[in-house]
């Protein structure tokens, strides 16, 4: 598979290279529209609050202490 860079002359080619990728062809890559790739956990800094982090946290590590005193 290689990538190559094609500049477009008018919407038609556009038109054209979006039938192809129909066709499953080829992909169209859109760098214009791509956004700068960010770590994951940077875009979900701040989803939940630091009280509920702490919490989830001490349920996480009640469940690992009740799996280790299993008795099977």
């Amino acid at each position: 598979m290689r990538t190559v860079t094609v500049e477009l002359r008018n919407n038609n080619a556009l038109r054209l290279l979006k039938d192809l990728e129909l066709a499953n062809i080829i992909r169209v890559l859109d760098t214009n529209n791509k956004k700068e790739k960010t770590k994951l956990s940077a875009s979900l800094r701040g989803a939940i609050s630091k009280e509920r982090a702490q919490e989830l946290n001490g349920q996480l590590n009640q469940m690992r202490n009740e799996w280790e005193d299993r008795n099977i």
